[in-house]
């Protein structure tokens, strides 16, 4: 439902045509990542910052670009819908004012508990800047394509919930435009993944403690610990 909402906002606000910008050349896939990066983080004022920038240089021909690049543009406006109806949130009643709570934890709600994150999309991914001082970080190199990843995401997502020692970064090793398992995506090959679910576990030092093989009973055991 929260994806349909915000695919639905970002389809609506493309069409309109309301804001009339300049374009000028951009790289999306740098800029979109920062955009990410910066939403991950809760820095929502980078995010909009980024993708202003985004936005900016859309061109009005959408299919000349590529799955990732429309992927960002989308999402930019997304994240822009968001800010402007952030503004009006106290001045709205109603079902006006539902419509803007459910906007805001659509496009928000999924990134703004920095317990979890999910990352990539496919493309390379410097989990250094995932690390967070003091917890122990879980990468998951997951896909949606892969029955036992989506089967193990619940429990994890509740781990990171749970547990405010571990925060979970979900790796999507999948390219937007990729049909089942992505196995030549940039971030695989950056990783050398050769099987998923993958996790690899930071500790609150920011050393890497265990990871493939050695993490998964880490994992299992945490697991475990939550069913008591």
């Amino acid at each position: 439902m929260k994806l349909h909402l915000v695919l639905t906002i970002s389809i609506v606000v493309l069409l309109a045509g309301t804001m009339a910008v300049a374009q000028e050349a951009c790289d999306f896939t740098n800029v979109g990542k920062d955009m990410e990066s910066a939403a991950a983080q809760g820095d929502w004022a980078a995010a909009y910052e980024h993708a202003q920038v985004i936005v900016a240089a859309q061109p009005d021909d959408l299919s000349t670009l590529s799955a990732e690049h429309q992927y960002f543009i989308g999402l930019a406006h997304a994240y822009m819908a968001a800010e402007v109806l952030d503004g009006v949130a106290e001045g709205v009643e109603g079902d006006r004012a539902e419509f803007v709570s459910q906007v805001m934890e659509a496009v928000r709600g999924s990134t703004a508990d920095a317990d979890i994150r999910t990352v990539s999309h496919g493309e390379r991914v410097e989990l250094e800047d995932y690390l967070v001082d003091g917890k122990t970080v879980l990468f998951d190199f997951t896909s949606k394509y892969c029955p036992p990843c989506e089967a193990i995401a619940p429990s994890l997502e509740r781990l990171a919930t749970e547990r405010e020692d571990i925060v979970l970064v979900k790796v999507d090793i999948n390219r937007p435009d990729v049909q089942g398992i992505d196995w030549q995506s940039p971030v695989v090959e950056q990783y050398g993944i050769r099987g998923v679910p993958h996790f690899k576990i930071f500790g609150p030092d920011g050393a890497l403690e265990a990871e493939g093989g050695a993490a998964r009973p880490m994992v299992i055991n945490w697991l475990n610990e939550l069913e008591g």
